[in-house]
Parts: C-alpha cells; structure tokens; sequence
C-alpha cells in the first residue's frame, strides 16, 4: 500500500524533500501557504542563490557580542530592532551561548560533510528535472577591500580544509585581470572552489513545475493552521485555514519562519527568530556593457552578496544580504535597501550603469 506525507511549506527544503518522498514511492501533497505564482519569491527565491557550501554558520566566536555593538546601527549587517519581546530575549541569550568555538567546531563537523552532499544532492534533481537556472559550481570568492582583513579571510579558508574544502588566495594584481568588474582599491580575495551559485527563482519556479511529473501535488493558497494529533502523540495530518482536514502517514514541516508555532503543537520548540533580508536586481544594458563579475561573491566588509544571473531576458545582477531581526510585517527599512547599492559600490565598478529591475524582501528563519 502506498504510504502519503504532506509537506508543509514550499520552499527550496520543501520542494527538494518533496521530490525524494516521491522517488522512494510516497504520494506527496506540498501545502504552501502563498498562491503558486508566488512562490519563487519567497525566501528560497529571493536570496543571493550562493549555494556556499562549508560556510561558517552565524554562531561564531565573537558574533554575539558584535551583533551587540550593530543593534544600535540601523545599518549594520545585522540589526536587531529593540522591542520588549521575552521570546527575543530569550533568543539572544541562547544565540550568545552557542558563540563558542566548541560549539563551531561541533557544528562544523557535521556541516562540513552535510554540505557536499547536499550539493550533490540537488544537482541530482537538476539534471534529472532538466531546470535551467543558470547553475554553475564554480566556487565563490571573498573579495576583501582592505589589505589587514586578508589575513582573516585566508585563516577562516584555511580553517575548512580539514573538511575538505579547496580555496586560493587571490592577489589584487590577479583579481583586477580576472574579473575586470573591480575597482582598483580592492586588495584580494579567497577563492572558496567547492560551492555553486544559480539563478534561485528560476531554480524554485522550475522544481516546482516538475514535481507533478512524479505525481506530487503542489497546492497553493493552502496555509496550515494546525497538525492533526493522534492519540499516540503521533501527527497524523493537518488542518487548513480554510477548515479542510487532510490526511498522511508522515508530515514533514519545512514551513520556514512559521514552523515554530505549528512545532509547538507536536510538543517540539524551535527556537526561531525571522530574519529578513532584501536583494536589489539589476539588468545589463546591451550598450557600453560593465564588465560583468565572472562568479558569486561576497563583499568581505560589507557583507553583501553578489550574484551574476543570466535569464531568458540577458544578463542581471543581484545585490543580497543583511540580517534584520524584527517583527513579521514590519514596514521595510528602506536604509537597509540602500547599503546594499552603498556596499557594492565600493567593490564594483559599473553599477551606476545598470538598470534596476526590482527590489524584494523576505524571511528566513
């Protein structure tokens, strides 16, 4: 008899689960709270799209007491807007906590291994989906603007390689040859060769269209209110806003930043604060073209992300990143969109000529 599962939330871990429930031969239902259209523009779509496997996670020595110092810059790269909220404090506490190099080297351990796999992983699913999503695995670099952060920067690369992980340092003389798009102050950069970039939304946009090809069904507009509890203790299924009851031998909850609350009701606590970052598009013009970044990156200083992407309509750019931890629904802090354009401007030359395309925002747990 063929077993079902509902998975609840579509974005990259929903999907992605979705197909491999349905290659071990499960009936899978993926409920996602927005309309179907709408779903590459969720966190999963909107991010930068670097797939930098081996990255430190943000629970680094230091990172605590530095987020401290940035909550009182509304432009930090992580900015936590004050407010009296328990389960906030309670949140920094623990994030504090866990900014231990025990705790780095624990976690690193298994993400160090996790990160190859999982990148093999949805290379698997892009080639047996045929998505175009302008993959390339040709690592990302660490560009560093000022000449005392190099050291830094090729400490943390040299760090990863007992994970496995291949990097160069890169010379500013090298650098500027290679990638004609910087400008000349910049003093180098680490050259991390194992991680990949993409195009996210079109990555999204095409899993989602093939998963009815493995007979999974993708419903939209479909927000889950609660599990469904058995006697045992066991989630046997869920219950819509809309008041339908469904069904299923498993529930995998991949819901993002609203997976806490439905975990509680299974008696499971995710300690979880929404963080939203914003991206910039930008489109190339097909006249007095700027030389356009050869990979992924990030702006060592600054923190942002840059991501060239070549769709159906030419060639485009995004400009990703910072961390803002505040109430869902908050207005946009339109300060924060600015640093984006702000922080790769002092990297990048050319970006004055670009035609912006978009700006976004969204959540990530």
């Amino acid at each position: 008899m063929t077993q079902t599962a509902i998975v609840v939330g579509g974005g990259i871990v929903g999907v992605s689960t979705a197909w491999y429930l349905a290659k071990r031969g499960y009936r899978v239902t993926v409920l996602e709270r927005d309309a179907l259209g709408a779903m590459s523009e969720s966190a999963s779509g909107g991010n930068a799209g670097l797939l930098s496997i081996g990255h430190f996670p943000l629970t680094r020595p230091g990172a605590s007491m530095r987020g401290l110092r940035w909550m009182f810059s509304r432009t930090a790269p992580l900015y936590v807007r004050p407010r009296l909220d328990a389960e906030l404090v309670s949140w920094m506490w623990n994030f504090h906590l866990h900014c231990t190099t025990r705790h780095l080297e624990k976690s690193m351990a298994v993400l160090g291994d996790m990160g190859f796999k999982s990148l093999a992983a949805l290379e698997v699913i892009m080639e047996e989906a045929n998505i175009a999503c302008d993959y390339k695995r040709d690592g990302w670099l660490d560009v560093v603007l000022k000449p005392e952060n190099l050291a830094a920067a090729e400490a943390e690369a040299r760090s990863l390689e007992q994970y496995g992980y291949k990097w160069e340092r890169i010379e500013k003389e090298q650098l500027l040859k290679q990638d004609p798009c910087f400008r000349p102050q910049v003093a180098g950069a680490i050259h991390m060769k194992d991680s990949a970039h993409c195009a996210p939304h079109l990555l999204i946009a095409g899993l989602v269209h093939a998963l009815p090809n493995l007979g999974v069904v993708v419903r939209g507009n479909a927000e889950v209110r609660m599990l469904k509890i058995g006697r045992s203790g066991r989630v046997m299924g869920v219950h819509l806003t809309s008041g339908e009851e469904l069904h299923a031998d498993i529930v995998v909850l991949t819901a993002g930043i609203w997976s806490d609350a439905l975990a509680k009701i299974a008696g499971v606590r995710i300690p979880m604060q929404a963080a939203r970052g914003y991206h910039l598009q930008f489109k190339y013009p097909t006249q007095d073209v700027p030389a356009i970044p050869s990979t992924g990156m990030v702006l060592h200083e600054s923190f942002v992300a840059v991501t060239p992407m070549k769709t159906a309509t030419g060639n485009e750019l995004r400009l990703a990143g910072t961390l803002e931890i505040g109430p869902v629904g908050a207005s946009w802090m339109r300060e924060r969109v600015a640093m984006l354009l702000k922080g790769g401007n002092a990297y990048l030359e050319g970006l004055d000529r670009l035609k912006p395309l978009k700006e976004w925002a969204g959540y990530r747990p």
